[in-house]
């Protein structure tokens, strides 16, 4: 029996004169077969067997979490695997395949980075949380592909380097060049490769030895990494987390930590190779013996005469001898003890 490629080669080499057994000795077939078709219609493919698979139970579920925006098939595969799935890994990804609906890209050079050179940084907002927004601040190490991550609820300067240093302890040191977004608490103009650099920050990258760099705008290929940790957040740790079932944002942090301390323990997709094993040859610029930078939020407060000064609806009293001066107020970024300085 023939198919309909071979019917076909028979009805061309037919038209253009060759004989039946031309034909037959062309195509290595019987001339009886090539008789056959010439005067009948071609065979169709034979009808598939219906295969069940060890996943099929599981489908109802599945699609209601692939409809939460749950797309991560190692995730679901450990979510199925609770309920009972005696199958293996590769049955969910090849599965869950014909749900994905892959976007053309534009082909480009994957950019790798010398250990220890760059490290990038960004912030996502991620809705509400207790009644106020949530931001997610990532960090990762351009070789090594070690992910660091925080939520906050702002997005102010202050607020990025406290995640910077809680950032840099995590990984254990600092990268030669720091890649960012134009955010606008850093970057305060960004035109012809020219960046004028928030003064503080600049401060803070030369307090810690590394030469911050702005992406071109609007090039968010550049920064590709962080993109795509932002994008693992959201696909394989915030869907199904309900975050009004928390207490605290240190609650979400907590969740946030234990997440990231396993996928950095799990094998990357591109680099092949786990990335604390990879942190090991990173050779990043240590931290361990330099004093934290202060992250405080500083604001200037004038003395009253009678020595009191006001600062976020409340009043304070100094000594005499500051009365009609200009002091210096610094809180903590996560709230606490004032200090005043003079």
């Amino acid at each position: 029996m023939v198919h309909l490629e071979e019917w076909m080669n028979i009805q061309e080499l037919h038209q253009l004169g060759l004989s039946q057994c031309q034909i037959a000795e062309r195509l290595d077939l019987d001339r009886k077969t090539v008789r056959k078709y010439l005067q009948g219609p071609p065979q169709g493919y034979p009808a598939r067997a219906f295969r069940s698979s060890k996943v099929d139970p599981y489908r109802n579920y599945l699609r209601e979490r692939w409809e939460q925006g749950v797309h991560n098939s190692h995730k679901l595969f450990l979510e199925i695997q609770k309920r009972g799935y005696p199958g293996g890994y590769p049955q969910v990804r090849h599965f869950l395949s014909s749900w994905r609906v892959e976007e053309r890209e534009r082909a480009f050079v994957r950019f790798e980075t010398a250990p220890g050179e760059q490290s990038q940084f960004d912030w996502a907002h991620f809705g509400n949380f207790l009644g106020h927004h949530l931001y997610l601040f990532a960090l990762t190490l351009c070789y090594s592909r070690v992910r660091c991550i925080e939520f906050t609820q702002r997005q102010d300067l202050e607020t990025l380097l406290s995640c910077l240093v809680h950032a840099f302890h995590y990984v254990g040191g600092v990268t030669e060049v720091a890649l960012t977004d134009n955010m606008k608490t850093v970057v305060l103009e960004n035109q012809d490769r020219q960046v004028r650099w928030n003064a503080r920050f600049l401060d803070f990258a030369s307090y810690y030895g590394f030469v911050p760099r702005a992406c071109h705008p609007y090039r968010a290929v550049t920064k590709g990494k962080i993109e795509r940790t932002i994008g693992f957040v959201r696909q394989s740790f915030w869907p199904g987390l309900e975050p009004s079932s928390l207490d605290s944002l240190a609650g979400l942090n907590q969740q946030a930590w234990a997440w990231m301390e396993d996928v950095n323990h799990r094998r990357h997709a591109t680099t092949q190779e786990v990335p604390y094993e990879r942190l090991v040859k990173e050779n990043l610029r240590s931290i361990a013996h330099q004093p934290d930078y202060d992250t405080s939020y500083v604001s200037y407060r004038q003395v009253a005469k009678d020595c009191l000064f006001s600062y976020h609806g409340n009043r304070y009293s100094v000594p005499h001898a500051y009365a009609g001066k200009t002091i210096v107020v610094k809180e903590p970024v996560k709230g606490g003890q004032i200090r005043i300085c003079h």
